[in-house]
């Protein structure tokens, strides 16, 4: 079943050019006594030998640009630029030597995306994923990090954390897997240390072999670990070293530039940005005004100490990627409440030109974040995903002259736009005195293909008139009475949003049609609360129906049923030694008490399928929110003593 979900984006593999560093240290006053702050110019002892880094003599090559809607995606394309080569990847593929015992370590696939391994890069000829998982005989999950060869789907272990480290960063580049991690934590949850450690392919062995990482790096994370700071970046730390020179970390609530030889620089006016990218020369952040949401898109240049606001008025949204001093970034704007157009700019450092490069509109029932989700940035080209008549592709961009057309590289189809198209309905309330928009609400509903039924105008009708009543039914919802200067100094601690969608459309046998929506209410606090539901219609009548429709049973019957299938449920986590059951009670026959009592015939948490039907618990009802929706199946043989619907 697809859902509807907000997805933090992973930005693409960046190509980065090899720079050094020679900014002079500030001083600065607030880290802990006994760290030295050095001068890049100080002498060397005489008897110490300069030391050589492991990058001077490499040429710099990260591979192809690895192209994923988010780095759980089935379908994974690598793109080479210099041979305008485009290999395409699926996972059900790369794991066809995973044997069975070895699907739970090895989680190439699975029908939650959380169920599947991160990919984290691509380069010589591998695919490079990351996970966490039990492994036979370990009474904790450990990190780990192993590759597909791309020529015959082998698969190499590369690196296993040990004790309770934790895994912060890996990346492929310049011929090496780097891997960044922390050592573990004491019995206070404080951090025991950061290490890196790096790993080439050994063709005569045929397997990762362990190198040795650049020792400054080492010197750098002790520097940081004795002022209590931590680290801040978005590349594997031996590639911001290589970049730049240094590595940013926060101590004290300063953002501070940290080499080898110790506090290197103090950033003032980063307080409270908590990404950024870097290259020798410049920071580049979106630094978030959180009351209103607008952001702003800075950079900071280290030679003159200047902080510069680069975008306009409408402000930055997302910080997106780099290329050398080529910064990229976007800007989302809302026509209406829920139609946004995403603006995506590139900023030159060295130049301070800004420049559009394109815009990529909400499509109604695409599933998609457009102009930014899969965003990926090389010297020549972005690459986004796009959605056109149901189909999602590729859009690629070239960044000496954005107005060229590539052809779209199609990569999968959404079966809503077989059946019909989506429309939707934008609502925004507003404080009658000062303007703030206090409700706003953005609802999708499906509009059938006459085609398809001859009764579609009544299920068009019917669709319509629930999504108004989404509407209707949230205009009863009272608002504080604040004074004007709150909202207008904090709209968004006072406004309450609602997004539905159209997130499927599929047939059940040859006689149904069942629409779902996904959704989600927001009223402020640390999350808001997610929705689902689905409308099945006879396609010969044009009818809705319900579970009623078809279950001949009594009220208790499917009471019993339900909470007994529900017992079932929380008896099979018995072996789930990691995470254990996702329910409140803590023994079986609370878990059927409790469910007894909430299952109802009138549930609109029941969907149907082409084997059965789901019922479902929404958050916090049988368990916490972050166990979601606990779904309980139950075949129609069990429900309605037949095969199917």
């Amino acid at each position: 079943m697809k859902k509807r979900t907000l997805r933090l984006m992973l930005i693409g593999i960046t190509a980065l050019a090899l720079a050094g560093c020679s900014i002079m240290p500030n001083d600065i006053s607030n880290i802990e006594e006994g760290i030295q702050v050095h001068d890049e110019e100080d002498e060397e002892p005489e008897d110490k030998p300069e030391e050589e880094t492991a990058f001077e003599e490499v040429k710099l090559d990260n591979g192809g640009t690895v192209l994923v809607r988010d780095p759980m995606s089935d379908t994974i394309f690598v793109y080479y630029p210099e041979d305008n080569e485009i290999k395409q990847f699926n996972r059900e593929d790369l794991a066809k030597n995973v044997s069975s015992n070895e699907l739970s370590i090895y989680r190439l696939t699975g029908e939650e995306s959380y169920n599947k391994s991160i990919l984290v890069g691509e380069g010589d000829g591998f695919l490079f994923f990351r996970d966490c998982v039990l492994f036979p005989g370990d009474a904790d999950a450990k990190y780990f990090v192993y590759a597909v060869r791309e020529e015959d789907f082998k698969i190499y272990d590369i690196w296993k954390g040990t004790g309770n480290c934790y895994l912060s960063a890996c990346e492929f580049f310049n011929g090496r897997l780097y891997v960044d991690y922390v050592i573990g934590y004491d019995e206070s949850y404080n951090s025991l240390g950061d290490a890196t450690t790096s790993f080439e392919y050994d063709g005569s062995e045929d397997k990762f072999v362990e190198k040795e990482t650049n020792e400054d790096i080492s010197i750098i994370y002790n520097v940081i670990s004795e002022a209590d700071g931590h680290l801040l970046k978005t590349d594997c730390s031996a590639h911001v070293y290589y970049d730049c020179g240094y590595l940013p970390s926060y101590m004290d609530g300063n953002l501070v530039l940290v080499n080898s030889k110790g506090i290197k620089k103090k950033i003032d006016g980063f307080e409270n940005v908590y990404s950024a990218l870097f290259d020798e020369k410049h920071i580049f952040a979106v630094v978030m005004d959180y009351d209103s949401g607008v952001g702003k898109a800075c950079v900071y240049d280290l030679e003159t100490d200047e902080l510069t606001e680069v975008s306009d008025e409408r402000g930055a949204n997302n910080l997106l990627g780099r290329v050398g001093t080529k910064y990229y970034y976007s800007v989302s704007e809302s026509e209406e409440y829920g139609i946004t157009h995403n603006s995506v700019y590139e900023y030159d450092a060295s130049s301070g030109e800004l420049r559009f490069i394109y815009d990529a509109q909400t499509v109604p029932g695409s599933n998609i974040i457009p102009g930014i989700e899969g965003f990926a940035v090389n010297e020549n080209c972005v690459h986004y995903v796009g959605a056109e008549d149901g189909d999602i592709y590729w859009r690629t961009v070239s960044l000496s002259d954005p107005s060229n057309e590539y052809e779209y590289l199609y990569f999968d189809h959404d079966r809503i736009f077989d059946y019909g198209t989506v429309s939707y309905i934008s609502s925004s309330r507003e404080c009658p005195d000062c303007g703030t928009a206090l409700l706003c609400d953005y609802i999708e509903y499906f509009i059938l293909d006459g085609s398809y039924s001859s009764h579609a105008d009544m299920i068009n009708e019917y669709l319509k008139n629930r999504a108004e009543l989404f509407i209707q039914d949230e205009a009863t919802v009272s608002i504080d009475e604040v004074p004007c200067e709150d909202h207008e100094a904090h709209p968004s601690w006072y406004r309450v949003t609602n997004d539905y969608y159209v997130s499927a459309v599929d047939e059940i046998g040859n006689n149904y049609l069942a629409i779902e929506m996904t959704g989600y209410w927001y009223g402020g606090g640390a999350h808001g609360y997610p929705y689902r539901v689905q409308y099945l219609f006879d396609i010969a009548t044009g009818e809705a129906k319900s579970i009623t429709d078809f279950y001949t049973g009594s009220e208790k019957d499917f009471k019993t049923l339900i909470a007994e299938k529900t017992k079932e449920d929380f008896l099979s986590y018995e072996d789930d030694d990691l995470y254990g059951p996702p329910y409140f009670a803590a023994d079986a026959e609370t878990v059927y008490s409790d469910a007894y009592d909430l299952v109802s015939l009138t549930s609109d948490t029941i969907e149907f399928t082409e084997d059965g039907i789901i019922y479902y618990y929404s958050p916090y009802e049988m368990g916490p929110y972050a166990a979601g929706f606990i779904e309980i199946f139950v075949s129609y043989d069990e429900l309605l003593g037949r095969s199917s619907l």
